[in-house]
């Protein structure tokens, strides 16, 4: 091979070189800006479809009427959308002692294109959010009478408790209710109702999927009524009511109703598998059809005005939750 020929392939090998380099280097940049323009599309929709704020609040409500007297706060913080479509979010966990406000963990959401998504939640020094339990006043098994589950030295605690402290406390009624029925018994007493259990329908049209029972007691899983919330179109909280009294008791029904309607127009997974909100759809009807029946209440104010229910014919199963400084004014 001459001269001249060992330059010439050379010459090739390095142009065929650069070639392969260069279409190799514009692939790479060809994908990286498809990949950019895929994560700005995904998150341009998820700011315009206002997706962290929809789950916030459909997430917030899930834990308002399951978990009792527990709501989560008014923020949130969010992460970016991932390239596989998966939303997080978190915010804090509230509940109300008196007239204060007490952050007592965090919620975490996580919202995939497909199953599993979930809420999970960290509570630092509890043993889970919250102890409280209702028991039915009737089985609708059978129609037989329960009596509660209280618990022991509730009353003995609160007596010896200083005036200066305001508490938390939840009971159960000896007989199912009305909504305003409940309110109207408790609006002598220097208390705020925060939460009621409501029953809808369990054992009649359809099986819980957990119950507890004894000769004296049956609970179910939680489903009550808080304070009502409303949205404007972006999702942004724009009513929150804090209590039920006679005034905002009918509103927040109505509330109640609207958002549960409007979570139904999701795929049941959403609603069930998501938010863990179990038998929604008829629950929704019964609501819907038969008004609101209840059986209980969290409520909180002073420790001395907790202690007269005492003798408060209408409530059985008695449990104290938390107690704090006094913190209280009376309306």
């Amino acid at each position: 091979m001459t001269e001249s020929n060992k330059e010439l392939k050379k010459r090739i090998l390095r142009k065929s070189r650069f070639t392969l380099t260069y279409r190799i280097l514009r692939i790479m940049l060809i994908v990286f800006l498809l990949y950019c323009v895929y994560v700005f599309s995904i998150n341009f929709i998820d700011q315009k479809l206002n997706v962290a704020n929809e789950h916030a609040y459909y997430s917030k409500l899930a834990i308002e009427w399951t978990i009792p007297n527990v709501r989560g706060d008014f923020n949130f913080e969010e992460e970016e959308m991932t390239m596989f479509g998966t939303k997080k979010l978190s915010y804090n966990l509230i509940k109300k002692v008196g007239n204060d406000d007490k952050v007592i963990g965090e919620a975490n959401v996580t919202k995939r294109l497909k199953n599993p998504s979930f809420i999970s939640f960290s509570h630092p020094g509890k043993q889970q959010l919250n102890e409280f339990s209702f028991s039915l006043p009737i089985d609708p098994r059978n129609g037989k009478k329960l009596d509660g589950n209280a618990w022991p030295n509730v009353w003995d605690t609160l007596s010896m408790l200083p005036e200066g402290t305001v508490g938390e406390m939840a009971f159960s009624t000896n007989s199912f209710m009305e909504s305003k029925q409940l309110i109207d018994l408790l609006d002598k007493y220097d208390l705020h109702v925060l939460w009621m259990p409501l029953y809808t329908s369990e054992f009649v049209n359809y099986e819980p999927y957990w119950s507890s029972s004894s000769n004296k007691s049956l609970m179910v899983p939680h489903f009550g009524l808080s304070g009502g919330n409303d949205r404007n179109e972006y999702f942004h909280e724009s009513s929150v009511i804090t209590r039920l009294t006679q005034d905002t008791l009918r509103e927040s029904e109505q509330l109640m109703l609207k958002n549960m309607e409007e979570l139904l127009t999701k795929s049941s997974s959403y609603y069930e598998q998501f938010l863990g909100l179990g038998h929604f759809e008829q629950k929704y009807q019964y609501l819907k059809e038969n008004g609101f029946t209840v059986y209980g209440a969290v409520v909180t104010g002073p420790v001395k005005e907790l202690l007269k229910l005492q003798d408060a014919s209408f409530i059985q199963g008695e449990q104290l939750g938390e107690v704090e400084l006094w913190n209280w004014q009376s309306n």
